[in-house]
């Protein structure tokens, strides 16, 4: 991840950055897999509340000592040796390995390491993401020795099928008892075989989701999956609104036609139980999402870490009243439902890590860090192409004054009540950010010098002519004063066009504020 310089935020910002980091916080406590983080030496830096869970050691115990201090124990002094190169060589790693519990007991973890990089990309450990797979490896390890009995007992069949070919004329019964024992056995063979197809299907949508960074791409997976587990049964899928007050079409399949575009949680039955609802054809307890006369369906809830997240409504045939899906499409249905769940929650959780990472809280804006990004690849883009680039820096005026005399939280609503006047002002292609304190910049693309000083016009009387009410208070207007520079004739990187904005901005500050100032031509050389 890479790292965001901080912005000095004071007052509620704040309050509200500390807010977010105890949710990020508790997001990373309740994710539901362990996470571990030590510095470049194996010493324990975090230790989450599912570490707890399955190492055994507390947060407490576990932070300042080194792994070899913990669950790593066992390890040999080369393994261990490994595991601090590892780390200190800062590359992201993917293995399963047995770890040793408190109490001594061996447990079988899928483990994923990422490096830690500080706010100027320089490696500063390793995040350790673990899984307890044990009942998965037992699992695989009982599947194998059950696939060589079946093996054996293919085997076996085939032989008795030669010697029954031998003797057909004497062993009538006994090749009728073959007959059925053949069809058991090819019943068998198919559900094995629908299990390997559902568990590739299923294996192939995970591993896509991981990959996946939109939510548009995450729903077409979600879309191509269904189709090919419940081939010719129309169904649809809704995801709740960040706001939890109603679900959104987000997906259909097979033609499905969603009768609703949202839909209202108290609306589905499944909804409300927090289990599968089930209705066939007769059913008298339809949801109202659904038709009133229709085919028969089933609602089954989404849920991934803890919380529910959206709905699948599929028109599987459900048979004759009462009736629940045939066992194989029930275990279908709940498996994918058990594998988008989590898929979803980890987008989510991505996409608010996203937003936190390019985003000022208190204004909204772009933050300094990708603002600076963003002004290195627009001045490339204008050297390609010819056209010109063009800075506004603003900042308000008298700002340390309003916030002595009104507060620091009426300072906050008067930046936040500015940065809403700016983004109404500026086209959809600009970029507003806050470059710090009462410090506000806009980087208008494809504009040139004249241009950029009408924008700044219009911005100054935006700002001036807002109205502001804070907490039954009427405050005075704010004003703001304005240095505008524009590349290549202010310079040819972005630290040259914002020194020579800047300058301009003090020159508009020297001149009685309330104004627009444009960078002065540099000195012929």
């Amino acid at each position: 991840m890479r790292s965001v310089k901080a912005v000095p935020i004071r007052g509620s910002a704040g309050d509200q950055l500390a807010a977010h980091v105890r949710e990020l916080e508790q997001v990373l406590e309740h994710t539901g897999e362990a996470i571990i983080v030590k510095d470049m030496n194996a010493l324990v830096t975090y230790w989450n509340r599912e570490a707890s869970s399955l190492y055994g050691f507390s947060a407490e115990e576990a932070v300042g000592r080194t792994l070899r201090q913990l669950h790593a124990a066992d390890l040999s002094e080369a393994d261990y040796a490994r595991i601090l190169e590892r780390i200190r060589a800062g590359k992201p790693t993917a293995s399963t390995a047995d770890r040793r519990k408190r109490t001594g007991e061996t447990v079988r973890v899928a483990l994923k390491t990422t490096p830690l990089r500080d706010r100027q990309g320089r490696l500063a450990g390793e995040i350790t993401v673990a899984r307890d797979v044990t009942a998965l490896h037992h699992t695989e390890e009982a599947l194998r020795g059950a696939q060589a009995a079946l093996e054996g007992r293919l085997a076996a069949i085939r032989e008795s099928n030669r010697n029954l070919t031998r003797e057909i004329g004497a062993r009538r019964k006994t090749e009728s008892a073959m007959r059925k024992s053949n069809l058991a056995l090819a019943s068998t063979v198919r559900q094995l075989e629908g299990f390997r197809r559902d568990g590739e299907a299923l294996s192939r949508m995970a591993e896509l989701l991981q990959s996946s960074t939109q939510r548009g791409e995450s729903y077409a997976i979600v879309r191509e999956t269904a189709a090919q587990l419940f081939p010719g049964v129309p169904g649809a899928l809704y995801i709740f609104r960040e706001s939890r007050d109603v679900l959104e079409h987000a997906a259909e399949w097979n033609s499905a036609q969603a009768r609703e575009q949202v839909v209202a949680p108290e609306d589905c039955w499944a909804m409300r139980l927090g289990r599968p609802h089930y209705v066939t054809r007769q059913g008298a307890v339809r949801c109202r999402h659904a038709p009133e006369e229709g085919s028969s369906y089933v609602c089954m809830p989404v849920q991934g870490q803890g919380q529910v997240l959206g709905l699948l409504h599929l028109a599987l045939d459900l048979g004759g009243r009462g009736a629940r899906p045939p066992e194989e499409a029930d275990r279908r249905l709940r498996a994918f439902t058990d594998s988008i769940g989590p898929a979803l929650a980890n987008l989510r959780l991505r996409d608010a890590l996203r937003e936190l990472a390019l985003h000022d809280t208190l204004t909204g804006l772009y933050n300094r860090r990708y603002m600076e990004d963003s002004l290195k690849r627009e001045l490339h883009r204008a050297k390609r192409s010819g056209k010109p680039a063009s800075i506004i820096m603003i900042d308000i005026d008298h700002f340390k004054q309003f916030n002595d005399k009104y507060g620091h939280d009426a300072g906050d609503f008067v930046l936040s009540a500015v940065a809403r006047a700016i983004g109404k002002n500026i086209r959809p292609s600009d970029i507003a950010c806050r470059y710090g304190g009462e410090e506000l910049v806009v980087v208008l693309v494809d504009a040139d010098l004249e241009c950029a000083r009408a924008r700044a016009e219009t911005l100054r009387v935006a700002i001036r002519d807002t109205n502001l009410t804070h907490l039954g208070q009427t405050l005075p207007a704010p004003t703001a004063s304005f240095g505008v520079a524009a590349y290549p004739i202010h310079g040819e990187n972005p630290a040259d066009v914002l020194k020579a904005a800047d300058v301009a901005l003090y020159s508009a500050k020297h001149a009685g504020r309330d104004q627009v100032c444009v960078a002065e031509l540099p000195a012929a050389t």
